[in-house]
């Protein structure tokens, strides 16, 4: 009884505050629930955190950026499950945020990233910044290791501008976490968006139950799940999603990293 009751839990691992993301996750329980099995959600500082949650099989399963899971299905520790569509795309975009005085990325001094594991808050704006006619060059570079503390802090004037994710709608670029008067000074993309991780020793009968219950599990639109930015439903991964990155990682490896964190 103890092995089959073991078999039948998920630990899934979110890099977010147990505040932020109780709600998603019992709301992500309850397709666990419906398929016979049991989420016990794990919180996490940062991705950082979330590799090692993975690496130390503290969690089997892990919602995460596009480099972490490019990184752990290259290291062999885990394999895509489902990828994670925002506003009913598997793709987003980065968006270059400066405070309301800053007209250019030019005009940008100190600048805030999220983290180096961070698509579309470090690595993509930082490889097309350094690939500039011109680079532009920082006096003062910081990381804050979500994006809401990013944007928290270039609303305080702790930053002039930030990297983080954004949306495109009628071909308007829309940073659904951004404040009033907070403008887009450039937008690159596309990026693959989010992808559900998978241990790479959970058996096969349960992997596909999980990329199953995903796959069919139906959003409620202003949900707790829909409301983690945008999501609108688990998709079977595309093909070559996660090594779109190359280009810019394979960019970046040449650059120095921020002296200051």
């Amino acid at each position: 009884m103890a092995k089959s009751a073991a078999s039948k839990l998920v630990r899934f691992a979110m890099a977010t505050t147990p505040k932020a993301g109780a709600s998603a996750a019992l709301e992500l329980g309850a397709f666990f629930d419906a398929a016979g099995l049991e989420l016990e959600p794990l919180f996490v500082p940062n991705y950082a955190a979330l590799v090692d949650a993975m690496k130390g099989g503290r969690a089997n399963v892990a919602w995460c950026p596009p480099i972490v899971a490019r990184d752990l299905r290259r290291e062999g520790i885990a394999t895509t499950c489902a990828c994670v569509e925002r506003h009913g795309t598997p793709i987003y975009y980065c968006a270059i945020v400066g405070a309301p005085s800053v007209g250019s990325p030019a005009d940008v001094r100190r600048f805030g990233w999220v983290s180096q594991l961070s698509a579309a808050g470090y690595v993509v704006p930082r490889s097309y910044l350094a690939s500039l006619p011109k680079p532009i060059v920082f006096t003062e570079e910081r990381f804050f290791h979500t994006h809401e503390r990013s944007m928290e802090a270039l609303k305080a004037n702790i930053v002039d501008a930030i990297a983080t994710y954004a949306v495109k709608e009628n071909g308007s670029t829309r940073v659904p976490h951004a404040f009033e008067g907070a403008q887009v000074l450039t937008t690159i993309g596309p990026l693959p968006g989010d992808v559900i991780m998978l241990s790479g020793d959970m058996g096969v009968r349960q992997a596909m139950k999980i990329a199953t219950l995903l796959e069919r599990a139906e959003i409620e639109h202003g949900g707790a799940i829909h409301k983690m930015m945008g999501v609108t439903r688990f998709a079977p991964v595309p093909h070559g999603h996660l090594e779109s990155l190359s280009k810019w990682i394979d960019r970046l490896t040449s650059l120095r990293p921020p002296s200051t964190s």
